[in-house]
């Protein structure tokens, strides 16, 4: 088995200790005792950049959702309404948060009936 040293060494310095923990760096979020964390996109995982976010400082307290860079909900946190602070923070930050403060929402005028296809089914007799 290798030492954690020798695993270091076979990524050529690429990888630091911060990466085995996913940036585990809290920050606060202006205004509010929340804080947050940010991990970056991962394509192994197929998870896009996301924030967690905690209700108290230094990544304390219970977790109250978790949002994607493109504003969905990450990690069970779909149609969670999240604060209005924490929305316009994350959005300064280019998260694209919808307007209602909903992780996940549908925007009606983004909908474009060519994207769907209507499918009826019928009860066959038996």
């Amino acid at each position: 088995m290798k030492s954690f040293k020798d695993f270091l060494k076979e990524k050529d310095g690429t990888m630091r200790l911060m990466d085995l923990f996913e940036h585990k760096t809290y920050k606060n979020i202006p205004g509010t005792k929340c804080s947050y964390r940010e991990d970056p996109a991962n394509t192994n995982t197929m998870t896009q950049k996301h924030a967690h976010t905690y209700a108290k400082p230094k990544g304390r307290g219970r977790q109250l959702y978790s949002v994607n860079l493109d504003g969905s909900g990450h990690d069970g946190s779909s149609g969670t309404e999240i604060p209005r602070a924490h929305a316009d923070y994350f959005r300064a930050k280019g998260y694209e948060i919808d307007t209602s403060n909903i992780l996940e929402s549908l925007d009606l005028l983004k909908l474009k009936p060519e994207d769907f296809e209507l499918i009826t089914l019928l009860e066959q007799d038996t």
